[in-house]
């Protein structure tokens, strides 16, 4: 791959299955390597990248240097999708533990969500109504809408530790993009 890929372009355009899963690596990487990238990264154009890559393609950028970025820009911009039907006047707040990260660990975050309004931190400082555990290959898939909760749920991909009625409503409380 000769020229630098915008990601945008990346999901309109090219065919997955010709890139190797560094190219893809370097894609994103060079996307979101200022934190303005990911703001012109369009959302239903990363869910049909998501969708169109192999799974080790995604594993290649969830275990790269890539990941952190990726991650960031898709928390980044959480609140943008956030839908304030049906909210709540009482805080809710979810941890989110994205596990497998490189050298171990997970990459963490706490969404808080009161008044129509989703806030986003990598402190946990508040506890939390639900929490949620998966890989980064599944977080991917399920944060653009190409794999159901609940089914990774019943196969344990994803792992609830609390409220797992309210850990089921979440999905409705984004505006998913889709592919």
């Amino acid at each position: 791959m000769a020229e630098k890929i915008d990601v945008n372009e990346l999901g309109r355009s090219v065919d997955l299955k010709k890139l190797s899963s560094d190219e893809l690596v370097a894609v994103m990487r060079d996307a979101l390597a200022e934190p303005e990238g990911a703001k012109t990264v369009d959302a239903s154009v990363f869910a049909r990248l998501v969708k169109g890559a192999s799974k080790a393609q995604l594993e290649a950028i969830m275990t790269s240097d890539a990941r952190r970025p990726v991650i960031d820009a898709i928390f980044g911009r959480m609140s943008e999708f956030y839908s304030s039907k049906g909210a709540s006047s009482k805080r809710q707040v979810v941890h989110w533990h994205v596990t497998g990260a490189p050298g171990g660990g997970s990459d963490d975050y706490q969404t808080a969500m009161q008044h129509g309004v989703c806030t986003v931190s990598t402190t946990l400082d508040e506890e939390p109504r639900t929490e949620l555990f998966m890989n980064g290959t599944e977080f991917l898939k399920v944060v653009t809408n190409n794999a159901n909760p609940i089914t990774l749920f019943m196969t344990r991909k994803l792992k609830v530790s609390g409220d797992v009625g309210f850990a089921t409503a979440l999905q409705k409380m984004f505006t998913i993009p889709s592919a």
